[in-house]
């Protein structure tokens, strides 16, 4: 299990970070973690996503370069709650194509020679409970996200693992709707029967 890498991805509230920490406890694999309170345009961009969204996106953008950068130096099993393709789906819910087209062209530089996942574990969960687990963690920038920007979200994560899956991909799709592996043993006991098997799978760059 050396070289595992594994993302974890899915909308907004859907217990990325949670399964996380979990698993690298798990597999006594690295622990990453996206940087997200230390954005500065975070609280104006739910204020106003037209106005912010370059702004915030590239920090992001710029923040898990150099994170994917510096992650790549270890030796041991990885797993992060976040894939930095994630910046093409949020960036494709809040620039102009205009942006957007900026936007790809230097993602598309960045990531060129980055390191990537060889195994991705998608979460969803329905809109209430996606809210509901934001509404649990309180943060003041949250508040404003708005149902169709959840939806969108989700929307885009199916996709985007639909493609994957069609290529040969290592992935999974997971329902948490139901399931709460922090607090109940058997939903995460469920959850990491799924998982082992793909540990180790096929490489996806």
């Amino acid at each position: 299990m050396k070289n595992t890498f594994i993302a974890i991805e899915g909308p907004i509230g859907v217990g990325k970070s949670s399964l996380t920490h979990k698993l690298s406890c798990e597999f006594n694999f690295y622990e990453e973690k996206e940087i997200v309170d230390e954005n500065p345009f975070l609280s104006e961009f739910y204020e106003d996503i037209s106005k912010w969204s370059f702004q915030t996106e590239m920090f992001f953008l710029c923040n898990r370069y150099k994170q994917f950068q510096d992650i790549a130096q270890i030796q041991n099993g990885i797993v992060s709650d976040y894939h930095i393709h994630k910046n093409k789906i949020f960036a494709h819910n809040t620039l102009t194509p205009v942006e957007f087209e900026k936007f790809s062209r230097i993602y598309d530089i960045l990531t060129e020679d980055l390191q990537m996942p060889n195994m991705i574990i998608f979460l969803d969960a329905d809109l209430q409970v996606l809210k509901s687990r934001i509404a649990q963690r309180n943060r003041s920038f949250e508040h404003q996200i708005s149902d169709d920007y959840l939806l969108s979200l989700k929307r885009d994560y199916n996709q985007y693992y639909d493609t994957l899956k069609a290529e040969g991909a290592n992935v999974i799709k997971i329902d948490t709707t139901h399931l709460d592996f922090v607090q109940h043993a058997d939903d995460y006991a469920y959850i990491l029967n799924l998982v082992k098997p793909m540990i180790g799978g096929n490489v996806h760059e």
